[in-house]
Formats: structure tokens, C-alpha cells, sequence
């Protein structure tokens, strides 16, 4: 049962702050929460849908189909934080706007949309990678009566404290200034953007696309990628206690975009005060 709630947790854990802090990001900018709806239903849906044809799956494109798979989910992830970004940055160094930037007005209605549509398609696909393996999990049980019901309850368990943490996480950041948060929400971005990037590269790596190469550094000792900690740190930023150069790469080039985002809008704050 332990296995199955950190296993679960692990699952949950990145999905549930994802759905936090674009939850309160709409609070904070005065966007309603039925974006969260559709969310909801493209996860599950694709969830199903990838682990109901797991096989097929990976067996496709001569048994690589599962890790490309994986890798267009990242990116699609990525390049969708990317754009939410790219809507918010000026409101971090434009105070007085926060207020009356959304809900739409006659000029602010594109990027409007694009926040909504970036955010259906952040959660509804991380909770697709997500969900996906969960299904996948309880489904192995299903012939062995006996584990069925520990998988079960631990399941439930770990979505249950997973949720929890999203809930008081929730709570913790909806009290704070908006301009606050959204400096938050954009230092949430590089982490977890730069982690997706690093697990989009292991997924090139694992079917030859990529040359694999020996670790630039090794912090295992410190904290160990299979700990509970690890794990944690894992399912949050994508943490690798061993990335190779590759695998950098491909961390840099995902958080540049963001990196120069902010500093743009910071040169225009800066211009405008002058």
C-alpha cells in the first residue's frame, strides 16, 4: 500500500500544483474558474485514451512510439507555459493594470483567450501523462483480486494528499498581493518548464535520438533521486541527480524563452520610466 501512495503522489502531486497556480492566477486577474471544466475532461479523456491503447502505443514507430509520445506531451506543456508567460510578464512591472487587464476588454481580448485556451491545454495534458499512468497502475491489479483493493485504497490515498496539498497550497498564495504571485507563478514557470525540458531529452536519449553522454555532475549523494525527497523533487521541477549535457541543453533552451520574456518587459518598464 506505501508503494501505491507515493507512487500515486508522485503521479498526482505535479498535476494538482499545475491546476493551483493557474487557479489562482485566474483568481488573481479576475478569470473564471469554467476554463477548469474543459481541463478536467480533455485529461481523463486523454488519460484513457493513452493508457487504454498503451500497447499499441508503444509498439509504434518500431517500439519508440511511447517515448515520442511522451516527449510531444512535454513540449506541448512547455511551449503552453511559455505563452502564459509571455501574457503575464508585463502585469509583474505594470502595477496599475493588474486590476483592469482581464477580465477581456475590446483590446485585451486575444490575449485573453490565449491565457484561457494555454491554460485548458496546460492541465488538460499534464493530467493526460498523468492520469495516463495511474490507469495504467490500478489496470495490473485488476487480475490479482487480492492486491486490487490495497492498490485501491493506497491509490486513493495518495490522490487524496495530493489534493490536499494543492488545496492548501491554494489557500497559502490567493492571500498574497497579485503582483507577488505572479512573480511566483513566473519563477514556477522556469522551474518546471527547465524540468519538462530535462524529461523531454531522457525520452531522446532512451530511443537513440539523442548521443548519451556522462553526467556533468552527480548529486546523489545529496539528495537521492529515489528518495522520498528525490521523488518529490521529481514529480515538482523534474529533478535528475545525474543530467548529462544534453540534457542541460535542452533545460537552457526551454528557459531562455522565459529568461528573455522577463527581461524585455523589464527594459520597458525601465524605458517608460525614464
Amino acid at each position: 500500500m506505501v508503494d501505491a501512495i507515493l507512487l500515486i503522489l508522485r503521479e498526482v502531486l505535479e498535476a494538482a500544483l499545475i491546476i493551483t497556480m493557474l487557479l489562482v492566477m485566474s483568481r488573481k486577474l479576475s478569470i473564471a474558474f469554467s476554463w477548469i471544466i474543459p481541463a478536467l475532461v480533455l485529461g481523463v479523456l486523454s488519460s484513457w485514451l493513452l493508457a487504454h491503447y498503451a500497447y499499441a502505443i508503444a509498439d509504434a514507430l518500431n517500439g519508440t512510439g511511447q517515448e515520442w509520445i511522451n516527449a510531444l506531451l512535454y513540449l506541448s506543456v512547455i511551449v503552453s507555459f511559455i505563452v502564459i508567460a509571455s501574457i503575464i510578464a508585463p502585469l509583474i512591472f505594470n502595477t496599475p493594470a493588474l486590476v483592469q487587464y482581464l477580465p477581456p476588454t475590446k483590446d485585451s481580448v486575444t490575449p485573453y483567450r490565449k491565457l484561457l485556451f494555454c491554460s485548458v491545454f496546460a492541465v488538460g495534458l499534464s493530467l493526460a501523462r498523468e492520469v495516463a499512468e495511474i490507469w495504467i497502475y490500478v489496470g495490473g491489479f485488476l487480475h490479482q483480486r487480492d492486491l486490487l483493493q490495497s492498490a485501491l485504497i493506497g491509490g486513493a490515498i495518495g490522490i487524496g494528499i495530493g489534493i490536499s496539498l494543492g488545496v492548501i497550497t491554494y489557500y497559502l498564495l490567493v492571500f498574497i498581493s497579485a503582483r507577488k504571485f505572479l512573480k511566483i507563478l513566473f519563477i514556477f514557470f522556469i522551474l518546471l518548464c527547465g524540468g519538462l525540458s530535462m524529461q523531454v531529452a531522457r525520452q531522446l536519449l532512451q530511443i537513440g535520438i539523442l548521443n548519451s553522454a556522462a553526467p556533468l555532475w552527480d548529486t546523489s549523494h545529496i539528495i537521492n533521486e529515489h528518495s522520498w525527497l528525490g521523488e518529490l523533487l521529481y514529480a515538482l521541477i523534474g529533478y535528475d541527480s545525474s543530467p548529462n549535457a544534453i540534457q542541460v541543453i535542452f533545460y537552457w533552451i526551454a528557459v531562455m524563452p522565459l529568461l528573455l520574456v522577463l527581461l524585455w518587459n523589464w527594459h520597458r518598464r525601465a524605458r517608460a520610466v525614464i
